[in-house]
């Protein structure tokens, strides 16, 4: 049984299995494109017909002489004088308020950020707007259906001097704009834009490894499956994400929990070097030796600085690992949980291996489930032996490169459904894991008597937070997570609500219990003293605030950041998508 047909769109691991919708997948690489620029996909009118930019779905209305077709059927039965006169005043009538749209939209906001992106010399035929076929398929793409905005039109970038042009025109004319890279966080206004620009770094998704130094030279648009892929000949891997379809450049700069953060610490933390394009357009490198502030702020801070457009990333050593899924009768639940704890209480003593468990409600009901791996590919480690005597009802767990296992736990991604994700810390106790999974099926059994005929799925996961994986952090130069404080007294514990529904009605009436779901947890939590003052940007809802609770260090660490590197705020002002700087 493959992960996604359990774990649904959680944090990267999966789908449903009554979802039809195929995953699109861009396999184009810079010689791709350039071989079949994004408008040569259809005959393409970029911003030719500005009256024609008009919403997806929407109707461009072709003006024809009403006087041109005398045989038409309407106009030979109405040929008087009365309807002639009618049908030239509403003809008229109708001609001047298309060309009254077609000015308003010329001295339009869009009109002026998508020109100005068309015309320039570095962006032809990477400028796509509503017309074209290919700006219907990237928003087929993303991961969740809230996160698929219409923007006015989309950037999409081949290299870095492409996205240097790109800010320099939206910083000019005050466009805002968002971005995506694998468009994998669920929220609306996580990777897309409304009302702006998108720029969209999917085909600037190349892996590089350079056995030399070390690194892995990894473009923003690509996801695992293509960097663990990439690197797989070599015999080496990456501190990158546990399903297929996660992105690089959101995952990384958010942090990033991997298969190897207990040996190796966060995604965040094996980051050599960023290439940044600031607002003006400048192009920089941060890692420890040049702008060192910026490297270490970019380490948890997401899109608060810059467009990161490449990340230089220590490889490790192996593409090796042991790993499955396993799944669990209800009735294990007290197995499960005690080995759970146990687990986290040593794994600061084996660092090859980490575990998560979930309990996930769909159509077929309640089952309970495991996720163990160990990176140094050891079958069933001693770590695991709580876990061995649990009797499961099924179990993928083998020895297997990332690049076979990684695929094998997200499985095929259903598109078009409604995603949303919440997350939490904990102390590391049993009363937090009674609590919460009683609350679990509490609050499934409201979801369902507000939609009974929804398709709907709720995962509650928990993973621990040890001290050898914020140590790790520490000796590779830290990161603004602010961890340290969290973790002293020993492993927490980080809970994420991951909700997939079928369609947006059903969301109106099961999303809001969710909430309330997540609420009852902080509220149990503060009330018997168990909470921790931290959430995971990867995972949140958007009405967290992840940074702001990094710690009073660190959140002043990133606003000098940003004020030295963003000095007129372009990615607190202009950026609509993700989570900001707190005020």
């Amino acid at each position: 049984m493959r992960l996604d047909s359990l774990m649904s769109l959680s944090n990267g691991d999966g789908g449903l299995p009554w979802a039809t919708a195929a995953r699109h997948k861009s396999t184009a690489t810079h010689a791709d494109l350039n071989s079949t620029p994004p408008s040569a996909h259809r005959t393409s009118r970029v911003l030719v017909e500005p009256h024609c930019l008009i919403p997806r779905h929407s109707l461009c209305v072709v003006f024809i002489h009403p006087f041109a077709s005398t045989s038409s059927p309407s106009l030979s039965t109405q040929n008087t004088p009365t309807m002639k006169l009618i049908t030239a005043a509403a003809i008229l009538a109708w001609a001047s308020e298309r060309a009254a749209a077609a000015t308003a939209w010329v001295q339009s906001p869009q009109s002026a950020c998508c020109t100005a992106l068309a015309k320039d010399k570095n962006l032809v035929g990477k400028v796509i707007n509503p017309t074209n076929a290919l700006y219907s398929q990237r928003l087929d793409t993303y991961y969740s259906a809230n996160a698929a905005q219409e923007p006015w039109c989309m950037v999409l970038p081949l290299g870095t001097t492409d996205v240097a042009a790109t800010v320099k025109i939206l910083t000019k004319n005050q466009c805002p704009f968002g971005m995506r890279s694998g468009a994998h966080s669920a929220w609306a206004g996580s990777n897309g834009i409304k009302d702006g620009v998108t720029i969209d770094f999917a085909y600037m998704n190349t892996t590089t490894y350079n056995k030399a130094a070390g690194t892995a030279s990894i473009q923003p648009g690509s996801d695992w499956e293509r960097v663990f892929d990439a690197l797989d000949p070599f015999g080496v891997s990456a501190v990158g994400g546990r399903a297929s379809v996660v992105g690089v450049g959101g995952f990384t700069t958010g942090g990033g929990y991997s298969f190897h953060s207990n040996s190796e610490g966060f995604a965040c933390d094996a980051v050599a070097n960023f290439e940044v394009v600031l607002a003006d357009g400048r192009v920089v490198n941060a890692n420890a030796k040049q702008n060192a502030d910026l490297w270490k702020a970019l380490k948890g801070g997401s899109g608060n600085f810059g467009l990161v457009t490449r990340i230089d990333q220590y490889v490790v050593d192996s593409n090796m690992m042991w790993g499955g899924l396993s799944t669990y009768d209800t009735s294990k639940r007290d197995e499960l949980f005690n080995a759970y704890l146990n687990f986290g209480n040593n794994m600061d003593k084996d660092l090859a291996s980490q575990n998560i468990i979930a309990m996930i409600y769909n159509s077929a009901g309640f089952i309970f489930v495991s996720v163990l791996s160990n990176i140094d590919a050891i079958d069933n480690a001693p770590a695991f032996n709580e876990y061995r005597v649990i009797q499961n009802t099924s179990s993928t767990a083998r020895i297997a490169p990332v690049a076979e296992l990684v695929p094998d736990f997200t499985g095929p991604t259903p598109l078009g459904l409604y995603a949303s994700w919440m997350n939490g810390m904990t102390t590391h106790e049993l009363h937090v894991m009674e609590f919460i999974q009683q609350a679990h099926q509490e609050y499934v059994g409201k979801m369902k008597a507000a939609a009974p005929d929804s398709n709907f799925e709720v995962l509650l996961q928990f993973q621990p937070v040890t001290q050898s994986i914020v140590n790790h952090s520490v000796r590779k130069g830290g990161n603004v997570l602010g961890l340290e404080t969290i973790v002293k007294d020993g492993p927490v514990l980080m809970w994420l609500i991951a909700l997939t529904i079928d369609t947006p009605a059903n969301q109106e009436k099961i999303l809001p219990i969710c909430l309330q779901l997540r609420d009852a947890i902080n509220a149990y939590a503060n009330k018997t003293g168990s909470q921790k003052n931290w959430e995971f940007l990867n995972y949140s809802f958007s009405d967290q605030d992840p940074i702001s609770r990094y710690g009073a260090q660190n959140v002043a660490l990133v606003k000098a950041a940003s004020k030295k590197y963003d000095p007129k705020g372009v990615f607190q002002k202009l950026r609509r998508t993700g989570f900001k700087l707190p005020a």
